[in-house]
């Protein structure tokens, strides 16, 4: 799912019918287990997503110092560096600049901001039994007793 789906999903989820706190009470289970499952799958997905980042800028820190075989070059469809080897002090500098790193921070940066979502939903349905109770205690001191 994207962000803007699980955000479309959780409007329609968060709303509490407050003619039927009964049974509201005991959705709360049920979205809990809805958006943790979501939470641990993108947890996952995006601590994949930091591995092969951190294996992808090894190779192109020995891409751009010329260290790669020609079978290693030619398995990821990259040409050998033509250009002058980076001293180690000015590598950041190339690696950051890196097309292929760049995409793959972007999506790992997505991910990350799908997990903080689904952070702050757990919370929400964390506090749901609370919000429930003070409204039944609510209705009970607008009808007096």
């Amino acid at each position: 799912m994207t962000l803007e789906e699980l955000q479309n999903a959780w409007a329609e989820d968060c709303i509490i019918d407050d003619n039927h706190l009964d049974s509201e009470s005991v959705n709360t289970a049920k979205l809990h287990s809805k958006y943790l499952n979501h939470l641990i799958r993108y947890k996952l997905e995006l601590a994949k997503m930091k591995a092969y980042y951190n294996t992808l800028r090894q190779s192109k820190f020995r891409y751009y110092r010329g260290e790669m075989t020609k079978e290693e070059l030619q398995l990821n469809g990259w040409n050998q560096w033509q250009g002058v080897k980076p001293l180690k002090n000015e590598m950041d500098e190339f690696l950051s600049g890196d097309n292929d790193l760049n995409k793959l921070e972007i999506k790992a940066n997505y991910i990350q901001c799908i997990v903080d979502f689904l952070d702050s939903v757990m919370n929400q349905i964390k506090a749901r039994d609370w919000q429930i109770r003070n409204s039944i205690e609510w209705k009970k001191f607008i009808s007096g007793a």
